[in-house]
């Protein structure tokens, strides 16, 4: 039986469970919003203006380090419970933190690199901007 305060296996997994979805929803959030703001420029590449652009580079950087710090919290929720509920199992895990740590990398890296991406399009954009 656990002691008071600490969590059950169940209580481990489903939280882990849920942490895990928590932290797919912001990287489907982020993805979405990166789209949209490429969408725009590339629509909007006629009229699009110094000080629009400028704006919107602030704000969608403002947007990604605010999704990038949930997406941290959410992993370091996802490592505790992930390390509590092998601990309450009491079983050997063959890869299962390589694995996270390979999801991790790979994840984060694609928020920094994307955002920095979508930053540069954002300034390509508007230096070359349609004048018809």
């Amino acid at each position: 039986m656990p002691e008071s305060g600490s969590l059950s296996l169940y209580e481990s997994v489903q939280l882990f469970y849920l942490t895990l979805s928590t932290q797919d929803r912001f990287f489907d959030f982020w993805i979405s919003a990166t789209f949209a703001v490429i969408i725009a420029c590339h629509l909007g590449s006629r009229t699009l203006t110094k000080g629009f652009s400028i704006l919107m580079a602030v704000m969608y950087t403002v947007f990604s380090v605010n999704m990038l710090s949930r997406w941290l919290l959410a992993q370091g929720a996802v490592f505790r419970y992930l390390s509590e509920m092998i601990a309450l199992a009491g079983a050997e895990v063959e890869g299962g933190y390589e694995l996270f740590g390979l999801s991790r990398s790979l994840t984060f890296g694609t928020l920094v690199v994307g955002t920095i991406i979508t930053l540069f399009f954002i300034w390509v954009t508007f230096n070359n901007r349609k004048s018809y």
